[in-house]
């Protein structure tokens, strides 16, 4: 192995093991005893360019992540962005990963990372529940028509309740 590919691996160890701790100590810190929670505004991470993750950007704050993921997850439940390309946007916008980095905090390989962000391959709930948990999403069932999926946003009791 090159000293390069090992200190390039290294660098994705450092980063992954930071953001693991920055969410050990948020769940502390918020009496929270699930280690598997991302707090995003806890970690000091960095936004990209386009395509690729910028060291030169900083990511937006808190409350403007939350505008990012909800703008993408109302895109995603009305069918405007595919499953893969929320996935993408999500990645890159609120976190400021690149795949190598994101597939390794969340357990995937890059490859499982880029099929499914390019819709190619056909992946067990398990595995895309792995990829969108530290967003706080996972697969579900939403109704196919927009007018009964509209109903149920915009209506202010739960169907439960009724």
């Amino acid at each position: 192995m090159s000293n390069n590919h090992k200190s390039s691996n290294e660098s994705i160890n450092d980063v992954v093991n930071r953001l693991r701790n920055n969410r050990k100590q948020a769940s502390s810190s918020h009496n929270t005893t699930s280690d598997d929670k991302v707090r995003a505004d806890n970690v000091s991470l960095r936004v990209r360019s386009y395509q690729r993750a910028s060291t030169k950007t900083l990511l937006p704050k808190a409350n403007e992540r939350n505008r990012i993921v909800n703008q993408i997850v109302k895109q995603l439940l009305f069918s405007e962005l595919t499953q893969g390309q929320a996935l993408k946007e999500l990645r890159i916008n609120v976190l400021g990963l690149k795949q190598d980095v994101y597939a390794k905090l969340v357990d995937v390989s890059r490859k499982t990372l880029s099929d499914i962000e390019n819709d190619r391959g056909n992946y067990k709930t398990d595995i895309l529940n792995k990829v969108f948990k530290p967003f706080g999403l996972r697969v579900g069932l939403i109704p196919s028509s927009t007018s009964m999926l509209n109903s149920l946003l915009n209506s202010n009791k739960s169907p439960i309740d009724e």
